[in-house]
Parts: C-alpha cells; structure tokens; sequence
C-alpha cells in the first residue's frame, strides 16, 4: 500500500514529470500525431501553467513525486476532461476517480451542465472506465494520413496565408505550431507537428485543391494529416489513405458522472481500496 497522496494545483516546474506521464499513457502514432511527440512539450506545458489561462492541470504526487494527472478545459457549456494519466504503479487504487472527482467538484464552473473526454481506441481500459461512468458516444474520428498533391504550376497563388511569423517564434520553442490558410472556398487552421506533418480538423480541405496545393507550395515534404468523421473517412480511397489513429468524444451530465464517481469511491473506501488521500488547499 502506498504512503499518502497528495492533490494539487500544478505548478511549473511539475512539466516534465507531466510530459513524461502524458508521453506513457498514449502510443507512438498518437504522439506523432499530436503535441504529445515534440520534445519540447514539457516547455509548453511550463509556459502554459505560467499563463494560467483557460486550462486547469492538477497533480497528484506521492513522496513528492508525480505519479498523475489530469487538464481540464473550459468552454461555457462543457468542461472537457483534456487528460487524465497515471504511473503504472498506482493504477487501480482510486486515483483516476479522486482526480475525475476534485475537477467536477472543485473546477467545474456553474454554467458547465455537460463533461466530455475524447479517449484513443487502444486502451480498452480507459474506454471501458468512462463508459462504466456512463459517458454515452458523440462522435468517432479517424485520423488519416495523405501525401501532399504534387507540385503545379504557380498561377498567383489563390490561398493566402496568416500568422506564419508568429507561428515560426512558436514551433522553434515548441516544436509544433499553427497558421491560417484562406482560400476563396474556406479559412483553414492548420497546425504544423515537427518536420514531417500538416494538421488539420476538417474533412473539406481534401475538396479543396488551391488549399492543398498552397500547402505543398510552404512545405512539399510534409505530408497532411486530417482528423475526420468515421463516416466521412470511408468515402476515402484506400490506395491514398492511411489511418494512423481513431478516437472516440464521450459526453455526458457532470452531475451523473458526478454521482457514479461518489458512488465508486464510497465503495471502494467501504473495501479499503484507496490510498489516503489529502488535497493543498487553494485560496
């Protein structure tokens, strides 16, 4: 059995231990697809603890050492449970439910009615949780990889591109970044993930033939990377796609997975199934 546990706000100087908790809990595709794969992640999470802005991290540690994790993000109407990970070793004692718990109590804000969480297939342990709290299914994404068009000629362009300055000062700190590229049929967000991927989260740029040729035109050894419907994806060719990853968006009431939560961790304090806990107070 574990000595206490404590639950606490993050502080800056947690970044790598959270990086390195957050790097473990998923795959190799879904870290090169995501934030997760630079190595200057625990950089930005610093940074971002520093700005305090719209996410909430919260750390659990044991002798002073991180052993979870969870990011909270905030909209008006939904708190999203942005990560939750945990060491191996204190798998399976209640922590995962006690953190789940502290965010709905302590960080959901009064107008937030609805929790999601979008959770990688792969872990059948973790997809299995959630739905256990009944967490119900909105929405199945694929993540398909695409070459980039070949070259053609340049006519004056036809897409224009913003924020790629600033981008720049961003993905040389961070080693990810995002621009906007504007075409006469659609704005595009595009993120950059190291020196290999462009991201995007719409199917429509693939219907958009100036956008993927303006992408070639920055980078042409980059190949694209878009986060689309389960149903969308299968109008893809099989010959020009490659699905790298596929995730699931849960949703449901923070007060129903509120009381499952109470009710889950009454029982397992009724069998001596937690370790003890205490949390940092917060002014």
């Amino acid at each position: 059995m574990l000595v206490e546990a404590l639950i606490r706000p993050a502080r800056p100087g947690d970044s790598e231990a959270i990086a390195a908790l957050m790097r473990e809990g998923v795959s190799e595709p879904v870290r090169r697809i995501t934030i997760l794969g630079s190595p200057y992640l625990p950089r930005f999470i610093a940074d971002e603890l520093a700005r305090n802005k719209n996410d909430d991290y919260v750390v659990c540690t044991v002798r002073e050492r991180v052993v979870g994790m969870c990011g909270w993000r905030h909209t008006d109407a939904a708190l999203h449970l942005n990560h939750l990970y945990l060491a191996p070793s204190v798998r399976g004692q209640g922590l995962g439910t006690v953190l789940m718990l502290d965010g709905l109590r302590r960080i959901r804000r009064p107008s937030q009615d609805i929790l999601s969480v979008d959770v990688f297939s792969g872990t059948p342990r973790a997809q299995a949780w959630y739905r256990s709290l009944h967490l119900r299914l909105e929405t199945r994404t694929r993540w398909i990889e695409l070459p980039l068009p070949l070259t053609q000629p340049d006519h004056g362009h036809g897409y224009t591109v913003s924020g790629l300055d600033e981008a720049a000062v961003k993905h040389l700190r961070y080693g990810f970044s995002q621009f906007t590229l504007t075409t006469n049929l659609a704005t595009y967000r595009v993120g950059r993930l190291g020196q290999d991927l462009f991201r995007v989260c719409t199917f429509s740029i693939l219907d958009d033939p100036v956008a993927l040729q303006g992408l070639t035109h920055l980078d042409p050894e980059r190949r694209l990377v878009c986060s689309v419907s389960e149903g969308d994806s299968l109008t893809l060719s099989s010959h020009d796609r490659s699905c790298l990853a596929e995730s699931e968006r849960l949703v449901s009431s923070c007060m129903s997975v509120r009381e499952h939560l109470e009710s889950s961790l009454s029982r397992r304090q009724y069998m001596r199934q937690t370790i003890p806990i205490r949390f940092e107070v917060v002014p």
